[in-house]
């Protein structure tokens, strides 16, 4: 074995060794999916719960979506918080009105916030 070689061969059982310790140079694990509970104001008919819920699905790393007309509510599943922005931007994009509700890490989302009953004047 020449000087050459072996030189190169320690470097590389050196670099390996420091890889092993940091985890090998593996990607860090996916953060566990979100729950973002969202007010959706403008929605009149199931055509924008279903503009809405084929707009979202077309972002990546959208899990579900769940749209309910008489709440004027979505619940979004997504991958992370970038991801959750991004569908609201595109729900923007359609007109809507979106503002967050909650937001939960943990996979269940909390409750929606009841909407607080319309006075009749008086």
């Amino acid at each position: 074995m020449t000087v050459g070689y072996a030189l190169l061969r320690a470097a590389l059982l050196f670099v390996l060794l420091l890889c092993s310790a940091c985890g090998g140079g593996s990607a860090p694990a996916p953060s566990e999916p979100i729950t973002v509970q969202l007010s959706v104001r403008g929605m009149h008919c199931g055509g924008c719960v279903a503009a809405i819920t084929a707009e979202a699905r077309e972002v990546d790393g959208v899990e579900s979506i769940d749209v309910s007309l008489e709440r004027h509510a979505a619940t979004l599943r997504v991958r992370d918080e970038p991801t959750a922005a991004e569908v609201i931007r595109a729900i923007e994009s359609l007109g809507y009105r979106v503002t967050r509700t909650a937001v939960q890490d943990d996979g269940l989302a909390a409750p929606p916030t009841p909407a607080a009953p319309l006075s009749r004047g008086g």
